[in-house]
């Protein structure tokens, strides 16, 4: 007696389709799939990390811009001076030692004629006239660019360039 498989492959030997035992994945191929899934997933994550770190540093970059500008409005609308102080003990800054902001650890600050305020504090100070004790606050990326804020000492303008 023959199998009904059996009879159904002479039937229908042309069509590969329709074999018997060979339906469905083996556990080989399903682990294979499953390896290059994990693979693929952990190159979109490093890409997906990479990306939200870049924009952090972009964000605190663009947040210390407008915070300089902020302490230099102070000055000017408040009628007395304000202060813009980085803490570099404690990898911080504030306006006016009020509201304190972490720099992360992946950008390094730096400074060339800045004030020494206190041990392991540096500043601009603006003054209600207009005018600051001026200088340059470098930011550096860990890959290379640098972002210079450069403080007029007369005028108290402030200028920024992406190096």
């Amino acid at each position: 007696m023959i199998s009904q498989c059996s009879a159904r492959s002479l039937s229908v030997a042309s069509e590969s389709l329709n074999r018997c035992g060979e339906a469905g994945f083996t556990l080989v191929e399903l682990l294979v799939v499953l390896v290059l899934i994990g693979i693929m997933s952990a190159l979109v994550f490093v890409s997906v990390a990479g990306g939200l770190l870049k924009s952090e540093e972009k964000q605190f970059v663009n947040s210390f811009i407008q915070d300089v500008s902020r302490a230099r409005a102070a000055a000017l609308a408040g009628g007395r001076a304000a202060v813009l102080v980085i803490d570099g003990a404690r990898r911080r800054y504030s306006i006016g030692r009020k509201k304190w902001k972490d720099i992360p650890e992946t950008l390094q600050v730096e400074g060339e004629d800045i004030a020494e305020l206190s041990e392991d504090e540096y500043g601009i100070i603006f003054y209600p006239d207009g005018s600051s004790s001026g200088g340059e606050i470098d930011i550096k990326w860990d890959n290379g660019p640098v972002d210079r804020i450069s403080v007029d000492k007369l005028l108290g303008l402030i200028h920024t360039e992406h190096l």
